[in-house]
């Protein structure tokens, strides 16, 4: 049995899945970063946080800010 490529590109089921998928690895790669920042902040010493101008208590809000954006 063939399926019939526009049948099944126009599935809202199809449609669904694809774009359940592309979310998931959206949100993924944003988690990413966020951990990437979170990692390489933390890792660094008070003075080199201070140096560019990174209090050590906003580790989090930076992190978040790189990874999502201005939420």
């Amino acid at each position: 049995m063939n399926a019939n490529p526009q049948t099944v590109a126009g599935n809202p089921v199809t449609r669904f899945i694809s774009g359940a998928i592309a979310d998931f690895k959206a949100a993924s790669a944003r988690r990413a970063v966020y951990r990437d920042v979170v990692v390489q902040l933390e890792g660094m010493t008070d003075r080199d946080l201070a140096d560019i101008g990174i209090p050590r208590k906003t580790i989090s809000a930076v992190a978040t800010k790189a990874a999502y954006g201005n939420t």
